[in-house]
């Protein structure tokens, strides 16, 4: 192996998605080009839906499955060894690379073209083949499954369950103070970080605009949930997801670092498959964690009336979806359709060799 092969493929590897860009991997090479060690970072997430480092490990997932997939189109096989020491969880995976026959992969180019879209989606419908490639791209990924609506009258009963997720971002002081920290409002904070999220990412009107900085503001936050705040939010999550043209979830067979892992490369592949389509994409990661610390009996701070509206909520998706065994995980959703391009794209930080 070489450094420009390696380095071609760390480019292709952080483009992965991570929890409001934290970006929390580490990467090491061999002298000779031959093995990379992926670590991960823990500091860099420290976010109320990180817990046991669940929401990482589905990020470092998507920067596998960039780099298998990036090996393979620059003429190298890529041996992925997850969680190498038994004793460090924090590092995730031992890399083997050997040169391989160039296989041309369609994925690789939606690596770089890859964006979150949150903005509202026009109504489509997808062909039923179209529709197949998403599915399959997930379950390529050993240990997972893939469930998917995309009847118009699920999608807008599923939005009814999502929304609950950004309801509560606005109703809980530590999920709240996380988004606002990792918010970038101007380019010099962009700039300087290279990481976080651009305000203009964010998916908001101009009118949106124009208060949402206020809402950094937890006092202010609290005071207009007496107003309903909290369930306006809720409101615009659902008036966004009730168009998509197809709203799916990720299953595991079990919910430890591995299988968030899987979890991670499947909805990595689905993403790089709807935007090889020309699809605008969103992942729904949030309330499925939450609903995982909920039965770890983690969910802190939490009122029982919120506790409650999580637990059917994990009833309602499993319905919703058709998933009929116990021996099923929901770990990440997404919605996907038709949206007006995503004009600022999140930065990362550069790997040096």
């Amino acid at each position: 192996m070489n450094k420009q092969t390696i380095e071609k493929i760390l480019m292709a590897a952080i483009q992965a998605p991570s929890g409001d860009n934290v970006q929390p991997w580490r990467f090491e090479i061999s002298k000779d080009f031959s093995n990379l060690e992926l670590f991960n970072l823990p500091e860099r997430d420290d976010s109320y839906y990180n817990y046991q480092q669940a929401a990482a490990y589905i990020s470092h997932g998507a920067v596998l499955e960039n780099i298998a997939i990036a090996a393979g189109q620059l003429g190298c096989d890529a041996k992925i060894h997850l969680f190498p020491d038994n004793v460090d969880q924090n590092h995730v995976a031992h890399i083997d690379f050997q040169p391989a026959k160039s296989e041309l992969d369609p994925l690789y180019e939606a690596i770089f073209n890859r964006v979150t879209n949150r903005f509202h989606y026009k109504s489509i419908q997808l062909s039923d083949n179209n529709r197949q490639k998403l599915i399959d791209a997930a379950t390529q990924i050993e240990g997972v499954n893939c469930h998917v609506a995309h009847e118009p009258i699920t999608i807008k009963e599923l939005a009814k369950v999502l929304m609950i997720n950004d309801q509560l971002v606005f109703e809980h002081r530590d999920i709240h103070r996380f988004l606002f920290d990792k918010i970038r409002w101007n380019q010099k904070q962009i700039d300087e970080t290279k990481d976080g999220l651009p305000v203009d990412t964010l998916g908001l009107s101009s009118f949106e605009k124009l208060f949402f900085p206020m809402m950094r503001f937890w006092w202010f936050v609290d005071l207009a949930n007496y107003f309903g705040l909290s369930r306006l939010i809720g409101i615009k999550c659902w008036n966004n997801f009730r168009n998509a043209a197809l709203i799916g979830q990720i299953t595991v067979k079990k919910t430890d670092a591995r299988g968030f892992v899987q979890a991670g490369r499947a909805m990595q592949r689905v993403w790089l498959e709807a935007t090889r389509q020309g699809l605008a994409f969103q992942p729904i990661i949030g309330l499925p964690l939450l609903v995982y610390r909920t039965k770890a009996n983690a969910l802190t701070e939490f009122s029982e009336g919120q506790r409650q509206m999580l637990i059917k909520a994990e009833d309602a998706l499993r319905d919703l979806y058709g998933i009929t065994t116990h021996s099923e995980y929901p770990v990440v959703g997404f919605r996907i359709g038709k949206g007006v391009p995503v004009a600022v794209k999140t930065l990362r930080k550069t790997v040096s060799l």
